[in-house]
């Protein structure tokens, strides 16, 4: 084997193994793909398998690291995916047309920056995507963007703003059927709307979103659902919370030992009435770090206590401290909602009288362009109806100019053909017969010496003349085609390499002459005569000429004159 084939060998052996890491490394990347929503903690073990598998090109590169970055988020796991997130960024922010993984990648870079406490930059991402993904129909992933935007809005105090992008987020998840992010939304939108002190939009929408968990058999949702109940009417000083709703309550914070479910908890001795451990699961609360929602609602909750236990002054520090935590902030947030909400009037008003114009110059357009239309339409029907009586008109002339012109041309003919005729009919009758007769009776030698001394110069002057004069030659031909329906032009046109003599032979053929006389023209033997016809006859029927039946025709029977 030569030394070149061993090294392609060589080659190939070396090759194989990688085009297999590469394929399977798609395959895996695929499969991923198809889980991650799913089982992401299964997405993050196939993604730990590829961490050196070789990547074919900074494409595949990308989309591993956004698939882990996207797994990471999904099952919850507080991984620094920065890194991750730029190979992605460096990747698709050179291919804008690739808009469902561009926008996922500033999406989660988004959720990092929210994560780090860069609210602005965050929300400044989340607009970008929300832009991006204008153009497209994507209501899931639509929805989960304004679920975080209404989450920066929250954290900003601007609850306004945030209810609004709730409530758009949970219209988006029913149109694609993801109830648990329904309920996400509808329990953002409780809580925006109890800091708006909206109490009736509040229990209407934490209602919707319990009926909602309760479904889905999530027990984290409902125990969410049910600590704004909770909130809601430690909030509500005048209602009473129903029984079953307050055992459902305090089952499901039993076990729980954060801040926030002791704060719940609390609130729950609260409704029984019971200042006292109220006061214990508070106490047990303040050692624990809370954030800042969280500690508002201890203080507004241990005002409640001191004030049914009959402690007001520490009911007055209490609320007094809550009025510190909140006030500034809240009136912030109210006045930048206020503001936000009168700007969105205003553009809104602005936008429908944009629409109002735009519908109302549309329609005028739309009538005028129809009333042009119609207009053009009667105008090519009225002209095509002109063109036509014109085109008619102009035919029917044209047909009495040609009918004139055929009359006369027919008329010409005729009387060419009858002027034809009759010459014909003369020459024949003065010349022809008197030509043949002689011919016989000059062959036959008949009469006496003398007379057919005086006969045989007579005859022979008029031989010589058909046999070398030219002119009476072409007048020959001229009258055999007048009688024979140009049979002399057809047989030069059909057969353009025929001898001249042969055509003379078939000249004196088709002009009716004998064999005896075409002798004495062609100076040839009668024999010899029989024998050209016969052969210039066989030629013909064996041709594939066009006119050759009637040449055939005025040559007669094979048997004559044999």
């Amino acid at each position: 084997m030569k030394p070149q084939t061993y090294g392609v060998l060589f080659l190939l052996l070396f090759l194989l193994p990688g085009c297999a890491d590469h394929t399977r490394t798609s395959e895996t990347l695929a499969q991923v793909e198809k889980i991650v929503v799913e089982t992401p903690d299964s997405a993050l073990c196939l993604l730990r398998g590829l961490t050196d598998a070789p990547f074919r090109n900074r494409a595949e590169r990308a989309r591993y690291a956004l698939l882990c970055a996207e797994a990471s988020e999904r099952a919850g796991l507080e991984a620094d995916n920065d890194s991750l997130l730029q190979i992605a960024w460096e990747y698709y922010r050179q291919h804008p047309g690739e808009i469902r993984n561009f926008c996922k990648t500033r999406f989660y870079q988004g959720k990092n920056r929210m994560r780090q406490g860069d609210k602005p930059g965050a929300l400044r991402l989340f607009l970008e995507v929300e832009e991006r993904l204008r153009p497209i129909d994507e209501p899931y992933y639509q929805g989960l963007l304004y679920l975080r935007i209404g989450d920066v809005y929250r954290a900003e105090l601007n609850f306004v703003r945030a209810y609004r992008y709730y409530r758009d987020a949970r219209d988006l998840f029913i149109r694609s059927g993801a109830t648990r992010q329904t309920t996400e939304a509808l329990l953002g939108m409780t809580s925006s709307a109890l800091r708006m002190r909206d109490l009736t939009r509040a229990r209407r929408d934490c209602t919707m979103a319990l009926e909602l968990a309760d479904d889905l058999h999530d027990d984290t949702l409902v125990k969410r659902s049910l600590g704004l109940f909770a909130t809601l009417y430690t909030v509500s000083e005048n209602e009473r919370i129903p029984r079953d709703l307050l055992q459902r309550i305090e089952h499901s914070v039993r076990r729980d030992t954060s801040a926030a479910g002791h704060c719940t908890l609390a609130q729950t001795q609260l409704f029984r009435n019971r200042p006292d451990s109220a006061r214990y699961y508070l106490q047990l609360a303040e050692g624990q770090q809370a954030d800042a929602d969280v500690q508002a609602m201890l203080e507004y909750t241990a005002y409640r206590v001191e004030a049914r236990s009959g402690q007001y002054r520490e009911a007055a520090r209490k609320i007094h401290r809550f009025i510190f935590l909140n006030d500034s902030l809240t009136r912030t947030a109210l006045q930048a909602s206020a503001g936000m909400i009168e700007r969105d009037y205003f553009q809104e008003r602005a936008a429908f009288a944009d629409y109002r114009m735009q519908s109302r110059r549309m329609w005028e357009r739309g009538v005028a362009g129809f009333l042009l239309l119609l207009a053009v339409i009667v105008g090519l029907l009225v002209r095509q109806r002109i063109r036509l009586h014109k085109e008619r008109t102009e035919r029917n002339l044209l047909l009495v100019r040609e009918a004139r012109a055929e009359y006369r041309r027919l008329s010409h003919s005729l009387e060419e053909h009858h002027h034809a005729e009759a010459r014909l009919k003369g020459l024949i009758a003065s010349r022809f017969d008197i030509v043949d007769r002689l011919g016989k009776t000059l062959y036959e030698r008949e009469n006496t010496v003398s007379g057919q001394a005086a006969m045989t110069r007579e005859v022979k002057q008029l031989i010589e003349g058909f046999s070398e004069n030219g002119e009476m030659l072409q007048e020959l031909e001229q009258i055999v085609d007048m009688a024979h329906d140009d049979v002399m032009q057809k047989l030069r046109r059909n057969y353009p390499k025929m001898k001249e003599s042969d055509i003379r032979l078939l000249c004196y053929i088709f002009g009716g002459f004998s064999p005896q006389v075409i002798s004495l023209f062609m100076e040839e033997s009668v024999a010899n005569i029989y024998a050209r016809k016969s052969r210039l006859k066989s030629r013909i029927k064996m041709s594939e000429a066009p006119d050759r039946e009637q040449f055939l025709a005025l040559l007669g029977p094979a048997s004559e004159g044999c």
